[in-house]
C-alpha cells in the first residue's frame, strides 16, 4: 500500500496493498491518473515476456556487451548505475538478451541490499501481532510513528516505512495492507501525516487468502467509525482495471475541519508477479508498492531528461524498507513501463516541471530524515 504526504498538483501515487506515500497521498489526482495510464497501456509482460517477443520493439543491430550505464565520477555503481534516455531502449535490450542474463545478474546484487538492520519495534511482543507477515518489519530508522495515545508499549507502532519519492525524503509511506485490528492504527497515520492519497494495489481476498482488511466504508455516501475518525465515502468511480474513492475523514471531538482523501485501488495486479497489462499499474506493501514508487519517481525524472537509473533507485528503496520490488520480475517490469513511457511521452516531457508537481514541505527541510547514497 501506498500513501503521499504533499498535496501539490500531482496526483497520488499507489498504494492500498501495502504502501503508503507522502508525495502520492498528498499529490491531486491528474498525476496518479497518469501513472496508472501508463500502467494499463503496456503490452502483457507475463504473455509477452519471452526474450524474442520481447526484442521485437528494441533497436535492430548486434547488441552491446558491456552495460550502457553513464559513467558518473566517484558514484558506486553498487548503488548507482545510471543510464542516458537515448541508451535506455538499447540498454533493455543488453539487459533480456540471453533470457534475462544481465537482469538476473543485477538483480541478485540487489537482493541483499538493506538486510541487517535493526527491526526491534516489530519485534517487541506487543507489536508482533500487528505484522501480517513475520518477515516483513519495517526498519527503525525509517518507520511511521504514531502520536502515542497511551504509555503502552507499542502505541506508537505501524507496520510502516517513509520512502524517498522524486522530491522528498519522505514522499511516500510504504505499509502493509490493514489487519483487522490494526485498521485504527492506519487511519490515525493517514491523519496524522497529512496524507491526500491512498494506493492500493491489492484486493482484500487473492486466491481465497485474506490480503488486507477491507478499511474504508462499503457502499458510497456510508460512514465508518474507526477510533476517533470517521471516514465517509463521497463518491466512487470504476474503471476496468481500478476504482477511485472520495472519501472524507473528520476527527470526532476535535475542531479541526474534515479532510478528503482520494484512494485509488488497482485490482489487476497478481501477488509476486507483474499486472497482464504493463499500461495499467502486495498486501505486504514491499513488491508491488516499491515497483509502482519506483515507476512514478522515473516517470518524472524522464519529464526533465534525466538518466534513468532504476538499479539505484530500488537500491535506495531497499534501505529503507524490506523487500521492495520483491523480485526479478517485477524489476524488469519497472524496466518495460519505463521503456513504454520514454516511446510514448517524448512529446510531452516539457510540459511539466516534476519539482512542482511533488513538492513537501513539511519535510523538505527534515534533517531528522535517514539519509542514503543514491
Amino acid at each position: 500500500m501506498v500513501m503521499a504526504e504533499r498535496a501539490a498538483d500531482c496526483l497520488a501515487k499507489l498504494g492500498l496493498d501495502g504502501s503508503i506515500h507522502n508525495g502520492s497521498l498528498s499529490a491531486e489526482p491528474a498525476h496518479l491518473q497518469a501513472s496508472f495510464g501508463h500502467h494499463r497501456r503496456c503490452r502483457s509482460l507475463r504473455e509477452r515476456t519471452g526474450v524474442d517477443h520481447r526484442l521485437e520493439r528494441l533497436p535492430s543491430g548486434p547488441i552491446h556487451k558491456t552495460p550502457l550505464y553513464t559513467v558518473v565520477t566517484g558514484v558506486n555503481t553498487n548503488k548507482s548505475r545510471p543510464v542516458k534516455i537515448a541508451d535506455f531502449a538499447e540498454h533493455v535490450r543488453m539487459m533480456a538478451a540471453d533470457s534475462d542474463f544481465r537482469f538476473s545478474e543485477e538483480y541478485e546484487i540487489l537482493r541483499n541490499v538493506g538486510c541487517g538492520q535493526s527491526y526491534n519495534a516489530a519485534e517487541l511482543p506487543a507489536n508482533k501481532a500487528k505484522n501480517r507477515f513475520t518477515n516483513i518489519l519495517p526498519y527503525d530508522h525509517s518507520r511511521v510513528r504514531l502520536a502515542q495515545v497511551s504509555d503502552q508499549e507499542g502505541a506508537d507502532y505501524v507496520n510502516a516505512n517513509y520512502m524517498p519519492g522524486f522530491s522528498s525524503r519522505r514522499e511516500f509511506i510504504a505499509a502493509q495492507g490493514p489487519l483487522p485490528t490494526t485498521r485504527d492504527a492506519f487511519w490515525q497515520m493517514a491523519w496524522e501525516q497529512g496524507c491526500p492519497a491512498i494506493i492500493a494495489l491489492t484486493k482484500c481476498v487473492e486466491k481465497g487468502r485474506d490480503k488486507c482488511h477491507q478499511y474504508w466504508p462499503d457502499n458510497e455516501h456510508s460512514s465508518v467509525v474507526y477510533a476517533d475518525i470517521e471516514v465517509t465515502v463521497l463518491s466512487e468511480s470504476t474503471f476496468d482495471d481500478f476504482t477511485i474513492r472520495e472519501l472524507r475523514m473528520k476527527k470526532l471531538h476535535e475542531s479541526a475541519p474534515p479532510r478528503t482523501i482520494r484512494h485509488f485501488h488497482y485490482m489487476a495486479w497478481p501477488d509476486f508477479g507483474v499486472p497482464d497489462h504493463p499500461e495499467g499499474i502486495i498486501s505486504a506493501g514491499v513488491g508491488r508498492s516499491g515497483t509502482f514508487i519506483a515507476i512514478d519517481r522515473l516517470l518524472q525524472t524522464i519529464q526533465i531528461d534525466r538518466p534513468i537509473d532504476v538499479f539505484g533507485i530500488v537500491h535506495e528503496m531497499r534501505l529503507e524498507r524490506c523487500h521492495m520490488v520483491q523480485n526479478e520480475q517485477q524489476y524488469i517490469f519497472i524496466h518495460h513501463c519505463i521503456l513504454h513511457a520514454i516511446e510514448t511521452m517524448a512529446p510531452d516531457r516539457s510540459q511539466a516541471a516534476p519539482s512542482e508537481l511533488h513538492q513537501n514541505p513539511v519535510f523538505e527541510d527534515d534533517d531528522t530524515i535517514a539519509e542514503s547514497d543514491f
